[in-house]
C-alpha cells in the first residue's frame, strides 16, 4: 500500500510541473481542466493533450485550446520552440525543448496524414489518371516505363514502353505484365494486365492494356513531402558507408530540388543520371546547411532537354538537417522572417524562381556512373510484391 501511495505522490508532483511553469510564464489564468475536457471531447488522447499542454506553456499561448484545431497555431508553436532552442543557455531546459520539438514534429506529421489527400486510395485501374507514369516488369528483359494517354471503360492507352532493347521479332501483343505505379501524395500500386490486340499506330506507337479490379496498394508514404525549386549541390559517392553527414567544403554538381522530405528528394540534374548511385545532397535552408545522403532508386530522363530527375531514397539525416528539412516542408515560418533574414518560403513550399534552362544551370560533366554500383535490372519494390500478385485467366 505504501508503494502505491508513493507512486501516486510522484505522479502528482510530475503532473504539477507544467502547471508551475505556466504560473512562472504568466499562464496562471488558463483553465487546464477545461483544456483537457475540450481535448477529450475533440477525440484527442491523453498523451496528445499532455503534449499540447506543454507546447502551450512553452509558447505562452493565452488560448491553448486553439492547438486542437489550428494547424497555423501548431506551426507557429514549432517556430517558437526552434527560436527558443537557439537562445536558451540552460542545457537542461534546452534538452527539454529539443525533446518537445521532436514530439511535436511527430504529432504534426500525424495531423498532416489525416488530410483527405493522403487517405484517398484507388481500388480499380479505372481510377488511374491520364499522364500517370507506369512501369512494366517483363521477365528476362527488365523494367519499362510508359505514360497513360487515355483511360476508358474498355482499355488503358499508354505510350510505347521505354527501356532495355527487346529481341528481334518481340511482340507486346497478348503479353501478361506486372504493372507498378506511384500515385502522387498517396502510395505505390501494383496490378496485372494484358496487352490487347490492335496496339500499334503507324504514326505514333501505343499499347492498349486491359483493366483490372484487383489493385494492390503498398509503399504508403511515410513522410510529408513538399514541392519546391531549391538550388542545391549534389555529390556522387562510391558508397554511403564511406561517406559522412558533414557538409562538403568543395562545390558539387549544381542541381535543383523539385520536392523534398526527411527521407528523400526528387532532384533535377543536367545529363543522364544513374540508378543505384550513392550520393550526398547539400542545401541551404534558413541560412544553415542541411545534408541528405541516399541512393538513386529511379530516374526520369528527358532526352530532348538532356535533363534527368533523380528520385533519391535517403538515410535518416542528422538531427540539425532533419529539423531544417521539416521546418521547410511544413513552412513553419510563413508570414514571418526566417532566421538569418532570408525571404520566407511561400505556403506552397515554392521558391519564387523558375527553373533555368539546362545551358544556364547545368554546365558540369554528366554523371556517368563510373566506379559506382551497377544498375539493377528490377525495382526492389516490384520484387518485394511479386509473390503477392495474383494471376488472372483471360478470356
Amino acid at each position: 500500500m505504501s508503494i502505491l501511495y508513493s507512486f501516486l505522490t510522484v505522479l502528482i508532483i510530475i503532473s504539477s510541473v507544467p502547471l508551475l511553469l505556466a504560473v512562472r510564464k504568466g499562464l496562471a489564468s488558463v483553465d487546464w481542466v477545461e483544456f483537457y475536457s475540450m481535448g477529450k471531447d475533440a477525440g484527442f488522447s491523453f498523451r496528445e493533450i499532455n503534449l499540447l499542454r506543454k507546447v502551450a506553456v512553452v509558447n505562452k499561448h493565452q488560448k491553448p485550446s486553439s492547438l486542437f484545431w489550428s494547424i497555423d497555431v501548431l506551426d507557429k508553436s514549432l517556430a517558437g520552440i526552434h527560436s527558443q532552442i537557439e537562445k536558451e543557455k540552460d542545457p537542461e531546459y534546452r534538452d527539454y525543448l529539443e525533446y518537445l520539438l521532436k514530439k511535436l514534429y511527430s504529432y504534426r506529421k500525424s495531423v498532416e496524414f489525416q488530410k483527405p489527400r493522403y487517405n484517398r486510395g484507388i481500388e480499380s485501374t479505372f481510377d488511374i489518371s491520364v499522364n500517370q507514369v507506369v512501369k512494366l516488369k517483363v521477365d528476362g528483359l527488365g523494367i519499362y516505363e510508359c505514360s497513360v494517354l487515355e483511360n476508358n471503360r474498355n482499355y488503358i492507352l499508354v505510350t510505347y514502353p521505354k527501356g532495355p532493347p527487346v529481341p528481334v521479332g518481340y511482340s507486346w501483343r497478348d503479353r501478361t505484365l506486372n504493372v507498378y505505379f506511384w500515385r502522387r501524395e498517396d502510395a505505390g500500386y501494383f496490378f496485372q494486365s494484358r496487352i490487347m490486340e490492335g496496339y500499334p499506330d503507324r504514326e505514333f506507337k501505343t499499347l492498349r492494356m486491359s483493366h483490372s479490379d484487383v489493385v494492390l496498394r503498398s509503399q504508403k508514404r511515410r513522410s510529408v513531402r513538399t514541392s519546391c525549386k531549391l538550388p542545391a549541390q549534389l555529390y556522387p559517392m562510391k558508397s554511403l558507408k564511406t561517406s559522412s553527414q558533414q557538409p562538403e567544403s568543395k562545390p558539387g554538381l549544381r542541381c535543383i530540388i523539385q520536392d523534398i522530405s526527411e527521407d528523400g528528394a526528387a532532384v533535377l540534374i543536367g545529363g543522364k543520371g544513374t540508378v543505384n548511385m550513392a550520393c550526398k545532397l547539400q542545401m541551404d535552408l534558413f541560412g544553415r546547411i542541411a545534408v541528405l545522403r541516399g541512393i538513386v532508386r529511379t530516374i526520369d530522363y528527358d532526352n530532348d532537354r538532356n535533363l534527368t530527375v533523380l528520385h533519391i531514397q535517403a538515410e535518416e539525416p542528422d538531427e540539425q538537417s532533419r529539423y531544417l528539412i521539416l521546418a521547410f516542408v511544413y513552412d513553419i515560418y510563413r508570414g514571418e522572417q526566417k532566421p538569418g533574414g532570408t525571404p520566407v518560403v511561400s505556403s506552397d513550399g515554392l521558391v519564387d524562381n523558375a527553373i533555368p534552362s539546362a545551358e544556364e544551370v547545368f554546365s558540369e560533366p554528366v554523371i556517368t556512373g563510373d566506379d559506382l554500383p551497377e544498375e539493377e535490372e528490377e525495382l526492389e519494390a516490384l520484387e518485394a510484391v511479386d509473390e503477392e500478385l495474383p494471376t488472372f485467366d483471360y478470356d
